[in-house]
């Protein structure tokens, strides 16, 4: 079993990953080395796959009480989730010492005879041979001392093929090159009872992983004025709109597997409104609205040019947040990271100025 306090990552919330069996549809980086019977656990680990725990720290920066340009106190929060994953690319189990050991012999004997056969001449390296017959043996390292083992197993490098995208084909390349850049043996030998090679994590595939478990909530938002029983705002005036509670303004993350951490950071412009009668004109994350503010100083607002009454006596105002996130990885890995966008609704009551208005000189006071 693998020591799963050997791998750690980071992130506003804590994050565990478990590496599941990789899928039928894979790549390979050596022939002939699959294992003819390869038994494992339900986590996969005698096949390489493995199960990696992974802790990821986050934080998220708030609006508060008073909005997101001023007027409230910011604050943060953290979460925590789990996930499980598979690897893209890990060290798979292949044959056993003496399974491997056979089939290096059987293949340099049918290259040899099929050179016979053919006439070639001896290679550059004198041995008479191909040199990819020598190379077969050489990726093996110490092979011969392995011959009589059938409990040990050959563990060599793959990636799954079902991660494979023809619409973004550089993500599984890239992912495959830090693989092999970061793993240069093509073959590893572990002993029977021996821990197979631990999975690798690129930083690339870790802020992935990290960005789709965070959780970020959804916004919620104050307005005014709040006229009547109901707290109605008004045709025809500006109703100031401001995130409250746990709006998310950003969000930093940091995950760590092994050796390799990522760390991401993400962002928005701000609320954006809608509803139907309404025009929002929106910058930020707005201000709260208080007793002596100036009319027009809200950078968001949204105007309505008819009562809720024909919409059941509720206008369903709907509240958008979206983030755009990039990361960098210690192991020179950057990019972006798809957008996530949050949503709510508010069903706001929207009556006419002469229905409610019971403070003629400043509705906002009602």
């Amino acid at each position: 079993m693998l020591d799963k306090s050997s791998m750690k990552v980071a992130f506003a919330s804590m994050l565990l990953v478990a590496f599941s069996m990789p899928g039928p549809n894979a790549i390979a980086t050596e022939i002939d080395n699959a294992p003819s019977d390869v038994s494992g656990s339900a986590e996969g680990t005698a096949d390489g796959g493995g199960v990696v725990t992974i802790s990821v720290e986050s934080s998220m920066t708030t609006a508060g009480s008073g909005g997101g340009d001023g007027g409230g106190v910011t604050s943060s929060s953290s979460s925590s989730t789990e996930v499980t994953v598979k690897p893209v690319c890990y060290y798979k189990a292949g044959k056993t010492g003496a399974e491997q050991a056979s089939q290096i012999d059987k293949n340099k004997a049918a290259a040899a005879e099929r050179q016979k056969k053919q006439n070639q001449k001896p290679t550059k390296n004198g041995s008479g041979r191909p040199s990819y017959i020598l190379k077969s043996g050489n990726t093996y390292p110490d092979y011969e001392s392995h011959r009589d083992d059938t409990q040990g197993r050959w563990y060599f490098r793959y990636c799954d093929g079902s991660f494979y995208d023809p619409k973004n084909p550089e993500d599984f390349k890239n992912e495959r090159k830090a693989f092999f850049e970061a793993n240069r043996d093509q073959n590893i030998w572990v002993p029977a009872g021996q821990q197979a090679p631990k999975p690798y994590i690129s930083g690339t595939r870790l802020a992935k992983v990290a960005w789709e478990a965070v959780k970020i909530p959804a916004p919620t938002v104050e307005t005014n004025p709040k006229v009547g029983d109901r707290g109605a705002t008004l045709v025809g005036m500006d109703t100031w709109v401001w995130a409250t509670g746990s709006t998310p303004t950003s969000v930093t993350a940091k995950a760590t597997a092994g050796s390799t951490t990522a760390t991401i950071t993400a962002g928005s412009s701000g609320l954006q409104l809608s509803a139907p009668d309404g025009k929002a004109s929106c910058t930020g994350f707005g201000i709260a609205w208080h007793q002596g503010m100036p009319e027009g100083s809200s950078p968001c607002t949204i105007s309505f040019n008819r009562s809720s009454a024909h919409l059941g006596g509720t206008t369903p105002l709907m509240i958008k947040v979206a983030y755009s996130a990039s990361y960098s990885g210690s192991d020179g890995s950057s990019g972006t990271l798809p957008a996530i966008t949050t949503t709510s609704t508010v069903n706001l009551p929207v009556a006419e100025v002469q229905t409610l208005t019971t403070n003629h000189n400043n509705p906002r006071q009602n």
